[in-house]
């Protein structure tokens, strides 16, 4: 009888053994990625625009507890520097604040609303300092699915670069095979070329491409893209709602609350987890998340019948675009 006992006692702290042994393993998996939370310090160019509505729309994305964010202030304002020396991360709202980060910091940065010429700029300028981005750039593919998506029957893209989309030459004449487009581009150094670069594209191409650009996307070079496009009744295809709702056709776009988003996915990856705060301060991202805007009285005055912008952005949706 003592040694059923002894046996009985033997099996229940095995088994207590056992239960805590569990306990354990799941409390460790539970909480790891509490133990990988980071402190990142928000640092914005200026404290309103499009910076805060990434700031707020990041506070709405992050799980609670993920990270903590830090206010680093706004460099037009006043940089909290204390706010910047202990982060793991400093995540830059925009070209100011991601220079001022690179400048009068160490730590790792991640920019945001920046375009990615700014990138290629500021890594240029600071080549020994870990820079990473989510740009507000799109992919040309996702441009060109969207020029498709509109005029299924089109063979020709005019496409306008100037010195701050030049190196997008290459990945456009790739998406053009992939879209069946013969992509016609021109370069131009200034706006006196202007005037010479459209009259060339729009007698060969049947609609336009402008990409965001010093030159090519200032107002007065807008201006004359819209007039000369209405002249050959050429579409425009651009790159924000604000183009679109001056007269050009369409647009894919992300806005900061689309990036503050796709800010929030990245610092919940195993990137995160593992401690690999390097490799988000490295890579330079197209945004995920997107729309598109389009201006159907211009697509009246065309004859163009545009569907609607569901499907528009369901044509335009791809994987495997994310990083650059």
């Amino acid at each position: 009888m003592a040694e059923r006992r002894g046996g009985s006692r033997g099996c229940v702290a095995r088994l207590v053994r056992r239960c805590l042994f569990v306990c354990a393993l799941l409390g460790a998996v539970l909480v790891s990625p509490a133990a990988q939370a980071l402190e990142i310090a928000l640092l914005l160019s200026e404290q309103k625009g499009a910076a805060q509505q990434f700031v707020h729309a990041l506070q709405a994305a992050l799980k609670p507890g993920m990270h903590r964010l830090v206010q680093a202030g706004a460099v037009r304002e006043g940089m909290h520097t204390e706010g910047v020396e202990g982060a793991d991360l400093i995540l830059a709202a925009g070209r100011d604040a991601a220079e001022a980060a690179l400048r009068d910091s160490d730590r790792p940065v991640l920019a945001v609303l920046v375009g990615l010429r700014d990138v290629e700029r500021l890594r240029a300028a600071y080549p020994s300092r870990p820079l990473g981005a989510v740009v507000l750039d799109q992919p040309p593919a996702r441009h060109l699915r969207l020029v498709r998506a509109i005029l299924p029957q089109e063979a020709r893209v005019g496409a306008l670069l100037g010195p701050d989309s030049r190196h997008f030459e290459s990945e456009l004449r790739r998406a053009g095979a992939a879209e069946r487009f013969e992509v016609d581009v021109f370069e131009i150094s200034d706006g006196k070329e202007l005037n010479g670069a459209l009259q060339f594209l729009l007698d060969k191409a049947g609609s336009l491409l402008a990409l965001p650009d010093g030159v090519v996307s200032s107002p007065n070079a807008a201006r004359a893209i819209l007039l000369t496009s209405y002249h050959y009744r050429r579409p425009i295809f651009a790159f924000s709602s604000a183009y679109v709702t001056a007269g050009a056709l369409a647009a894919v776009f992300s806005t900061p609350e689309h990036i503050a988003n796709d800010v929030a996915d990245l610092l919940g990856t195993d990137l995160v987890r593992t401690g690999a705060v390097a490799q988000i301060a490295s890579g330079v991202r197209y945004p995920e998340r997107f729309d598109v805007a389009v201006n159907r009285t211009v697509a009246r005055a065309l004859g163009i019948a545009v569907p609607d912008d569901q499907v528009l952005r369901e044509r335009v949706a791809s994987s495997g675009e994310g990083t650059r």
